[in-house]
């Protein structure tokens, strides 16, 4: 079917989750013919024995690779972040909710530049609090990541459970 073959064509070239309403428009389709076919995507790319997968976001879909197959195509991939922010990042996704302070006891001062970056990126939320500043993940840290979901519960078990499959020294 061309429609599937269009709608897969978008979710390979696109960086970021597509929104159902996006591939209408650019298709022209109404979007329950969209979340059909979205499904079948989905089921074609479980089912096959392949290190690509397309999963729901939110209310968006994106195709990414495997979790499992993602270190082995990090050197050809575009880092973003250096090391350090990386894990004031992950302190506060382990965290969350955690005020600045905090992160800056674990991290050192210089969390202060990361946290910065985060935020403009739009992968963390500072929100005051009388003094304090409060740093919450994402909806964007979630697709970012490719999580499914952007609770923070799910995205410290995501965590958790990404860390003991990990079998890296």
């Amino acid at each position: 079917m061309e429609l599937k073959k269009i709608i897969e064509a978008i979710l390979f070239s696109s960086s970021e989750p597509v929104k159902v309403s996006e591939l209408a428009r650019i298709t022209g389709k109404d979007k329950i013919e969209i979340l059909n076919i979205l499904s079948d995507l989905i089921k074609d790319y479980s089912s096959r024995d392949t290190s690509i997968e397309i999963i729901k976001v939110g209310e968006k879909f994106l195709m990414r690779v495997k979790p499992q197959y993602a270190e082995y195509v990090e050197k050809f991939t575009v880092r973003e972040f250096d090391r350090g922010t990386l894990r004031t990042l992950a302190v506060i996704a382990i965290k969350q909710p955690v005020t600045l302070a905090k992160v800056a006891k674990i991290r050192g001062n210089k969390c202060y530049d990361h946290v910065k970056k985060l935020v403009e990126r739009g992968l963390v939320k500072a929100e005051k609090k009388g003094r304090s500043t409060i740093l919450t993940t994402t909806e964007e840290f979630a697709t970012y990541f490719g999580l499914e979901s952007s609770e923070p519960e799910k995205i410290k078990e995501a965590l958790k459970k990404y860390f003991e499959d990990d079998e890296r020294p």
